[in-house]
C-alpha cells in the first residue's frame, strides 16, 4: 500500500502544477499584456520627452530640470501675455479717432477735414519757415474705389498727421516728398475681426542733425513719453510710430550738420 507520502507525490503535487499552469494562464498573462499595453504609452513618451530635450539614447532623465524647465516656460508665457497687453495698451488710439473709425464712413466728411489739415500744414510751415515741397501735399492718404475699408483713411490721417506735427515740433528745414496712401487689404482679411492693420507712412525730409535726432527719438513715443525724455512736447493724443527703414546722409561738406532723412514709419491699427 502507498504510504502518504508517495499519495501526496502522485496527486498533490500534479494538482499545484494544473493550479500554477492555470494562474499563470488566467493571471499572470492578463496582468502582463495589461502592464505592456500600459508601458507602450510610456514608453512612446520617454522617447518623445527625450527627443524634445535633444537626449535620444538617454536611459535616465533628469526631471528635477524639466520641472524647472517647465516653470520657466510658464513665466515666459506669462511674461509674453503681459507685454502683449502692454502693446496692445500702448497702441491704443484715442478716443474720438476710434469713434470715426467704428461709424460709416462719410467721404464728404473726411475731404472737409482733409482740406483743414492741408490749409494748416501750409500755415504752420510759412510761420516756421519751413519748405514745403508740392510732393508733400499729394501725399497724404485719399479715397479710392477699390478700398475695402475706407474708415482706416481716418487712422492714416492722423498718424501722418502726428508725423509732421512731430517733424514742424522738431523744427527740420525742408519736408521734400510724402507718401501716406492706404495700402489695399487683402479681401480674405477684410471683414476679419481681432487683427491689426499696418499703416505705412514714407517721408523725407532735411533737417539739422539735433532736429533729425529729436525727430526719431519722439516718433515712437507718447505724449507722455516724450515729456519724460525732455523733447518737443506733443499733444496729448499723438500716437506711437514705430520706424521701419531709415537712411540718414550728409546734405553737402559744407554743411556737415544738416542731414537728409528717408524714413518709413508704421501705425498699427486694431480692428475689432
Amino acid at each position: 500500500m502507498a504510504s502518504l507520502h508517495e499519495y501526496k507525490r502522485r496527486v498533490v503535487l500534479p494538482a499545484c502544477v494544473v493550479g500554477l499552469a492555470l494562474l499563470y494562464g488566467l493571471v499572470y498573462l492578463p496582468l502582463a499584456r495589461e502592464a505592456r499595453a500600459i508601458d507602450d504609452p510610456v514608453e512612446k513618451a520617454w522617447k518623445k520627452l527625450a527627443a524634445a530635450l535633444g537626449q535620444t539614447n538617454a536611459t535616465t532623465l533628469d526631471f528635477l530640470f524639466i520641472t524647472n524647465q517647465l516653470n520657466e516656460t510658464r513665466q515666459a508665457i506669462a511674461h509674453l501675455a503681459e507685454a502683449r497687453k502692454a502693446a496692445e495698451d500702448r497702441f491704443q488710439l484715442p478716443g474720438p479717432l476710434r469713434e470715426r473709425l467704428a461709424a460709416p464712413f462719410q467721404l464728404v466728411e473726411y475731404q472737409n477735414e482733409l482740406s483743414k489739415y492741408l490749409d494748416d500744414l501750409s500755415r504752420r510751415a510759412k510761420e516756421q519757415k519751413i519748405t514745403v515741397d508740392p510732393l508733400v501735399f499729394s501725399g497724404f492718404p485719399e479715397h479710392t474705389a477699390d478700398m475695402q475699408d475706407p474708415a482706416m483713411l481716418w487712422a492714416a490721417l492722423a498718424f501722418t498727421g502726428d508725423l509732421l506735427d512731430t517733424a514742424l515740433r522738431c523744427k527740420v528745414t525742408a519736408l521734400h516728398a510724402l507718401d501716406a496712401r492706404v495700402q489695399r487689404v487683402d479681401p480674405m482679411l477684410a471683414g476679419s475681426t481681432g487683427r491689426w492693420v499696418e499703416i505705412p507712412i514714407e517721408v523725407e525730409f532735411t533737417a539739422p542733425a539735433a532736429s533729425a535726432t529729436s525727430f526719431v527719438q519722439s516718433l515712437p513715443r507718447r505724449a507722455e513719453e516724450i515729456h519724460a525724455a525732455q523733447l518737443p512736447e506733443a499733444p496729448p493724443g499723438k500716437s506711437p510710430l514705430l520706424i521701419e527703414n531709415l537712411i540718414i546722409r550728409k546734405q553737402t561738406p559744407e554743411q556737415p550738420e544738416e542731414v537728409r532723412i528717408w524714413l518709413r514709419a508704421i501705425g498699427f491699427v486694431r480692428r475689432d
